[in-house]
């Protein structure tokens, strides 16, 4: 709310952008450290504990790669150069992080393409 009553709504954007990538970073890291704590406890906490890790680590995964590939698209754009929007990440609808980086790395060909006025 205060970037948007200070700041141009473009600006305001990426400052929520990078909110949420500060956000789903932490988030990560507890779900990666909850990980790490079901490898030390005894059996049984461990079974009560692990599947629910499970079940929600990959979603983490997918939240840090899409809010990243916005925000970098977002500031690309506010830099005036050609972003690629929505992000690939969010397009090829990654969830690892190997996915993530190709969905990085693809982004190049898509920006040229814009920069030069075609759509492919």
């Amino acid at each position: 709310e205060l970037a948007l009553r200070c700041a141009d709504p473009n600006s305001a954007q990426i400052v929520a952008a990078e909110c949420v990538v500060l956000a789903e970073t932490k988030d990560h890291l507890n779900w990666a450290l909850i990980g790490e704590l079901t490898k030390s406890l005894e059996p049984a906490e461990a079974a009560l504990l692990k599947p629910a890790y499970e079940q929600v680590e990959d979603e983490e995964d997918e939240h840090l790669y899409h809010t990243t590939g916005w925000t970098r698209e977002l500031w690309i754009e506010a830099l005036g150069m050609p972003a690629v929007l929505p992000p690939p990440e969010e397009v090829r609808k990654v969830e690892t992080a190997i996915e993530a980086a190709q969905a990085k790395k693809s982004r190049a060909p898509k920006a040229k393409a814009k920069k030069a006025g075609t759509h492919n």
